[in-house]
């Protein structure tokens, strides 16, 4: 279960030249892992050749077991995603139990064989492999036997802990020597390679007791013994396999399925997007028609909608929430009822009569009836339908007061009556701004919500400054 060598490493021989610098000629610092890797594979050679003379035991036994570490090779164990690990060092730690450093040796360099076969591709790595196992092996042997016989004739205490110590060593000096790699090929600190590969510890140990296991097997009841001990595992292997492909393909399902989704939320978007739009153009075009109707009023929805959202932005009502499209789209279109009253009493250049505001009054429930049953705009028909309540109780239709009147009605109240005052009417002449004002100060607490008011305060300098400008206003986007 060593780890390999990354793919394409970067060796001298890909850089040729040399980095010429304002002093001198300077070597490239990519060529030390020329150097390590020639040191790495001269150190690999030496050991092979000084131990695979000193080969003993049966040898048909050992290819066996180099057999098993092959398969191993092309079987995978799938862990974290796309990692993976090869459980080949399980016989590779019942080789070094029964054969010691001259029997991994071989097995090595047909583990390195087989990885080359795998990968479908004989290049620099092979030889590297080869050389590492070969180290990394041949001191795992040795740790081993320090502690235990290498093929003992039965079985004994001393193995678990000489087993332990050849996978700590094995394991350790893996990490060492593939981290060298690591960084000499792609730069990356040891911090970051360690990190990378401590979660490897539990497999290897895990392994090593297991070729443990294997070997005893062998001990006890031959070949036999072998294919009784590894015809479960081989069973769970392939459970395993089976159960990692089914999850990993219910992961592959659910990633399409949520980029469909994605691809769905865009369109969503899109077309709520188109709605809002299409929701803009619709209220532009009643606006539009309310202000072909009644000339002498023209633009009065555009600045009463922009002066009622400063104040409910004042007062804490968020942008883009529905109780702000409410407030937005309800004043623009608060004089929709009028569309019910009559030419001879809308345009009529001077005071109504009693009977005449009674029918003007009732352009508050024409405007709600008319637009309530309209889904997006319900909310803005209840405020229409009470942008002529009073503070006091003393409005229409409905005579509500105080809190009961929307918010957003309130609001309208002020702004209304500040624009209407400051506005040519057939009737009378415009007020002044600061007249307008001393108006709704008077009236505040019976016509108007004080806090209201105090909002309306509080921007009423720069809405004096923009007074001129709000007269050329065209219709804000809706929210």
């Amino acid at each position: 279960m060593a780890s390999r060598v990354p793919a394409s490493p970067r060796l001298a021989a890909d850089h040729t030249g040399h980095e010429k610098s304002g002093r001198k000629w300077r070597l490239p610092r990519v060529t030390l892992a020329g150097v390590y890797f020639g040191s790495l594979m001269a150190l690999g050679a030496i050991v092979f050749a000084a131990q695979v003379p000193d080969l003993q035991g049966n040898l048909y036994v050992l290819a066996f077991f180099i057999g098993l570490t092959v398969v191993a090779e092309f079987v995978p164990v799938a862990i974290y995603g796309e990692s993976r690990v090869s459980v080949g060092f399980v016989s590779v730690m019942a080789i070094m139990i029964l054969f010691g450093g001259p029997g991994v040796s071989v097995a090595a360099l047909a583990e390195a064989s087989a990885s080359a076969v795998n990968r479908r591709k004989l290049d620099i790595r092979t030889p590297v492999n080869a050389a590492l196992w070969v180290v990394i092996y041949n001191a795992g042997a040795g740790a081993y036997a320090l502690l235990a016989t290498v093929h003992p004739e039965k079985l004994g205490w001393s193995l678990i802990p000489a087993v332990g110590l050849a996978t700590a060593v094995s394991f350790g000096l893996n990490a060492v020597l593939l981290g060298m790699i690591l960084r000499l090929t792609a730069r990356q600190p040891f911090r970051e390679i360690w990190e990378k590969y401590r979660w490897l510890a539990p497999h290897y140990f895990t392994f090593g007791f297991i070729g443990l296991a294997l070997a005893a097997g062998y001990m006890a009841l031959g070949i036999a013994g072998v294919f009784a001990f590894i015809t479960p595992a081989a069973m769970m292997r392939l459970a395993t396999k089976q159960y990692v492909d089914k999850t990993r393909d219910s992961v592959e399902k659910l990633q399409r399925q949520n980029e469909a989704l994605q691809r769905a939320n865009i369109e969503v978007l899109r077309v709520s997007q188109d709605l809002r739009e299409n929701y803009d153009q619709t209220l532009e075009a009643l606006v539009n028609a309310l202000d072909a109707r009644d000339q002498e009023t023209k633009g009065h929805s555009i600045r009463v909608s922009h002066y009622m959202l400063d104040i409910a932005r004042a007062m804490g009502v968020k942008e883009g929430t529905q109780a702000w499209t409410d407030m937005q789209r309800g004043s623009l279109l608060h004089d929709v009822g009028k569309i019910g009253v009559s030419d001879s009493i809308l345009l009529k250049p001077a005071k109504l009569t009693a009977d005449e505001w009674t029918v003007m009054r009732l352009h508050p429930e024409i405007g709600y009836n008319m637009l309530r049953q309209v889904k997006f705009l319900q909310g803005a028909a209840e405020l229409i339908l009470a942008h002529h309540e009073r503070w006091d109780g003393e409005g229409y239709p409905n005579r509500l007061r105080e809190e009961d009147i929307p918010l957003g009605s309130r609001i309208f109240m002020v702004v209304d009556t500040f624009d209407s005052m400051t506005s040519d009417r057939p009737y009378r002449k415009a007020l002044s701004t600061k007249e307008a004002l001393d108006e709704i100060l008077r009236y505040s607490g019976s016509q108007f919500d004080p806090q209201v008011v105090e909002a309306f305060l509080d921007i009423y300098d720069v809405w004096v400054k923009e007074r001129a400008g709000l007269h050329r206003l065209t219709l804000p986007n809706a929210a």
